[in-house]
C-alpha cells in the first residue's frame, strides 16, 4: 500500500509539475505572441511612414508631377546634346558679331584698313587714322584665318568650354558635371557668343582655371603649391588681358593680389575669419575693386574710366541699368541660378572654408568690375557718338554678355556648398527648388533657340553683296548711318566686299548730320576726314534721305526687317542705273 501511495505520489507530483511547465510555455508563448504582435506593428508603422515619406518626394519630383524630368538622367544628356547642336548649328549660320567683322579686316600689322573704330572725328571715319594694335594682342578672329577659319575656331573653343566646364564642376560635387555641361551649352549667351565668334567662351575658360587652380587642387597645400596657384593665376589673366587686348602686365597685378590672399590665409590664422569666410571675404573684394576703379575715373584715369570724371550723373544712372542688366538679366536669369541664390547667400556667411572662400571673392570681384566696367562703356559710347541718352543702353545692352566669365564659378560654389551641407539644393539634388530649377530651364530653352536658330542678322548683308558684284576694284563707297556703331557696321561691308583687301576697295563712313554732302557734291577735303574724291557709290540707311545732284543715280535697294529696326536702304551709284 506504500508503494501504492508513493506511486500515486509521485504521479501527482509529475502531474502537477507538467501542468505547471505547459502553463509556463502558454504564458511565454502568449507574451512572445504580443511581443510579436507588437513587432510587426512597429515595422508596419515604420514602413508606413517610409512609404508616405517616399510618396510626399514622388510628388516632388518622381510622381507625374510637371518638372519630374529634372531628376531623369536622359533629359540631361538629350539637352547637352541639344545644346551642342544648337552652337554648332548657330557657329555656321548665324552673322558674325560687328566687333569680328572689325577684326577680320585688320592688316598684318593689326590695323584696320577704312580707319579707327574710335575715329579722332567721331561722325566720320579716316583711312588715315589706324593705329597699330599691340604686339600682345590675341585675336580670336584673325584675318588670315578667313570667314569659315573664325566660325571652326568659335565652335572649338565652345565645345572646350563646355566640356572643362563639366569636368571642373565635377571635381567639386558627387555628380559627373553633365548637368553642368548641359546648363552652359544651353547659356544664350555662350549660343550668341559662339554665332557671333565673340571671346566669351575663352575668357569664360581662363577664369575657371583660376578658380579650379586655387580653390581645389592647390587649396589644402602648403606654400609652395600656393605660389604655383598665384603664378597661373597671373598667367590665365594674361591671357584674358590679351583676348580683351589690354597690356597683359596687368595680369601680374592680379596674380601678386592672389598670392597675398594665400600668404595672408597661411600666415595670418587671426585673419582667417576674412580669408575663410565668403561672405566677409566677398564684401572686402567687391568693395576694394569699386574703390579703386571709381578713384581711378574720379582722378581722369583708367581709359574708358575717365569718363566718371567728365559726366558723373550720366554714369551713375547707367551704373545703375548695369547692375540690373548683369546681376538680374545676364546672372540671375539667364544662368538659371536663381532658384539657389536666397540658399546660397545664407550660407555665405556661417561658412569657414577657403575654397568657397575663394570661389566667392573671385565671383565679387569680377562681377562688381564689369557692372562698373560696362556703366563707363555705355556712358563713354553715348559722348563719342553723341547719341540718344538713355536710349543708347539699350542699343549696346549686349555689353552684359561679359559677366558670363562667372557662370561655372557660380556652379562650383553651389558643389562646394552643397558638400559642406548636404541638405543644401544642388543640380544633382534640387529638392523643393526642383520646380524653379525646371522652370528657369523652361524659360531660358526659347531664348536659346531665338539666339541660336535666328541667329545675327543685319541688313548690310544684301548691301554689301550688292556693292561685292558691281564694284569695280579701286573704287569707294560711302555709307552714312548713325554714329552709334557706324564705324562698326562699316566694317561688315568689308567682309563681303573685300575679305584679302585684293580689290583695294575703300569704304569711308559718315553720320547724317556731318555735312558729307559738302564733301561729296563740292569736294571740300575736312581734316581727321577720309577724302570722298573718288566716291562711285553711297549707301544710305533707312530714315537717310538725300536729294542728289545731277549725274547720281538710284540703282538697288531692300527692305529692313522688323529686327533689325524696318524702313528701306538704298543704293546710289554714279556709273548710270544698274538695274530697272
Amino acid at each position: 500500500m506504500a508503494a501504492i501511495d508513493g506511486a500515486d505520489a509521485a504521479e501527482d507530483s509529475a502531474e502537477e509539475s507538467g501542468g505547471n511547465l505547459a502553463a509556463d510555455i502558454a504564458e511565454e508563448s502568449a507574451e512572445n505572441l504580443v511581443s510579436a504582435e507588437k513587432s510587426v506593428e512597429h515595422l508596419a508603422a515604420e514602413f508606413a511612414d517610409a512609404s508616405m515619406k517616399e510618396k510626399e518626394t514622388m510628388s516632388l519630383s518622381d510622381d507625374g508631377s510637371w518638372w519630374s524630368f529634372i531628376d531623369n538622367k536622359q533629359f540631361w544628356k538629350w539637352l547637352l546634346i541639344g545644346g551642342i547642336l544648337l552652337n554648332m548649328f548657330t557657329a555656321f549660320s548665324s552673322e558674325l558679331g560687328v566687333d569680328t567683322h572689325t577684326r577680320l579686316a585688320e592688316d598684318d600689322d593689326g590695323s584696320l584698313v577704312w580707319g579707327h573704330t574710335r575715329p579722332i572725328d567721331h561722325s566720320a571715319s579716316d583711312p588715315d587714322y589706324a593705329p597699330a594694335k599691340n604686339d600682345w594682342t590675341l585675336s580670336l578672329a584673325p584675318s588670315s584665318l578667313g570667314e569659315m577659319g573664325v566660325r571652326g575656331l568659335a565652335i572649338v573653343l565652345t565645345l572646350a568650354l563646355i566640356g572643362v566646364g563639366g569636368i571642373a564642376y565635377g571635381m567639386f560635387s558627387k555628380g559627373n558635371g553633365r548637368r553642368t555641361a548641359a546648363l552652359i551649352a544651353i547659356y544664350p549667351t555662350f549660343v550668341f557668343s559662339t554665332g557671333r565668334a565673340y571671346g566669351e567662351p575663352t575668357i569664360a575658360i581662363f577664369v575657371l582655371l583660376i578658380v579650379l587652380i586655387n580653390a581645389k587642387l592647390v587649396a589644402d597645400n602648403g606654400i609652395e603649391y600656393r605660389i604655383g596657384g598665384a603664378l597661373a593665376s597671373a598667367i590665365c589673366m594674361m591671357g584674358i588681358m590679351m583676348v580683351k587686348g589690354i597690356n597683359p602686365m596687368y595680369g601680374v597685378f592680379f596674380g601678386l593680389a592672389v598670392l597675398a590672399y594665400h600668404l595672408i590665409d597661411i600666415y595670418l590664422p587671426a585673419l582667417r575669419s576674412v580669408t575663410r569666410n565668403p561672405l566677409r571675404g566677398g564684401l572686402l573684394t567687391s568693395t576694394s575693386v569699386a574703390l579703386i576703379m571709381l578713384a581711378l575715373g574720379t582722378t581722369g584715369g583708367g581709359g574708358t574710366l575717365s569718363v566718371i570724371s567728365m559726366e558723373p550723373t550720366r554714369f551713375f544712372t547707367a551704373l545703375i541699368v548695369s547692375i540690373f542688366n548683369i546681376l538680374g538679366i545676364y546672372t540671375l536669369f539667364g544662368m538659371m541660378i536663381w532658384p539657389f541664390a536666397g540658399s546660397i547667400l545664407k550660407k555665405l556667411g556661417q561658412t569657414n572654408d577657403m575654397p568657397a572662400t575663394f570661389i566667392t571673392i573671385t565671383i565679387a570681384g569680377f562681377t562688381t568690375a564689369i557692372t562698373i566696367y560696362v556703366a563707363a562703356l555705355w556712358t563713354y559710347e553715348s559722348i563719342i557718338w553723341n547719341s540718344d541718352w538713355p536710349w543708347v543702353m539699350w542699343t549696346m545692352g549686349n555689353n552684359g554678355r561679359y559677366i558670363s566669365l562667372i557662370m561655372v564659378p557660380i556652379l562650383m560654389l553651389l558643389a562646394r556648398l552643397n558638400h559642406l551641407y548636404p541638405d543644401l539644393p544642388s543640380l544633382e539634388n534640387p529638392g523643393k527648388k526642383g520646380a524653379a530649377l525646371a522652370l528657369g530651364i523652361l524659360f531660358i530653352i526659347p531664348i536659346s533657340l531665338l539666339a541660336g536658330i535666328h541667329g545675327q542678322t543685319y541688313w548690310t548683308d544684301d548691301a554689301g553683296e550688292y556693292l561685292a558684284e558691281n564694284m569695280e576694284a579701286g573704287e569707294d563707297f560711302l555709307f552714312v548711318n548713325d554714329a552709334t556703331l557706324g564705324m562698326h557696321y562699316l566694317y561688315t561691308f568689308h567682309t563681303e566686299i573685300d575679305l584679302d583687301n585684293s580689290r583695294n576697295i575703300t569704304g569711308h563712313w559718315r553720320s547724317p548730320d556731318s555735312g558729307w554732302q559738302t564733301e561729296l557734291e563740292g569736294g571740300v577735303k575736312m581734316e581727321n576726314r577720309g577724302n570722298l574724291s573718288n566716291v562711285q557709290w553711297v549707301v544710305m540707311s533707312p530714315g537717310v534721305d538725300w536729294n542728289p545732284p545731277t549725274g547720281w543715280n538710284k540703282d538697288g535697294g531692300g527692305e529692313v526687317d522688323f529686327m533689325n529696326g524696318g524702313g528701306e536702304w538704298t543704293i546710289w551709284t554714279t556709273h548710270g542705273p544698274i538695274i530697272a
